[in-house]
């Protein structure tokens, strides 16, 4: 199992990127603050910004957790996020690429890596003016 912890919300301004990283054994508690962190980093860049979210080494602590993270997908939308790119282990995928689909309307790239992720970014965003 995973020990170390992680919730972590940044925006990349240059690149018009927000980078959320999701790591290890995670309650409710821990990722309650989420959407407003999502919210205020959001608000940093240009409507149309990049998401990439990284829940690859992420163990969500009990079901719970579900409503929170799809709170937080509804303030990406609500920001006028543009593509999201998912970095998921194979355990991970499944229940928020449904979340995300039938609650929020939107699908996200699936990603196995950090660095595909930023290769398929690059390939999304290099048509866009911003």
């Amino acid at each position: 199992m995973i020990k170390e912890k992680e919730v972590s919300v940044k925006a990349n301004i240059k690149k018009n990127r927000l980078y959320t990283t999701l790591k290890g054994f995670l309650t409710k508690e821990d990722i309650l603050t989420l959407p407003d962190d999502l919210r205020r980093e959001a608000n940093k860049l240009k409507p149309g910004y990049l998401a990439i979210s990284d829940v690859s080494a992420y163990v969500p602590a009990s079901e719970d957790n579900l409503e929170i993270l799809s709170k937080t997908m509804g303030t990406a939308v609500e920001t006028k996020m543009g593509a999201t790119i998912r970095i998921v282990s194979d355990a991970s995928e499944t229940d928020l690429q449904q979340v995300s689909s039938s609650n929020h309307g939107y699908k996200a790239i699936i990603c196995g890596s950090k660095a595909e992720a930023e290769k398929m970014a690059e390939k999304i965003q290099q048509n866009i003016k911003y």
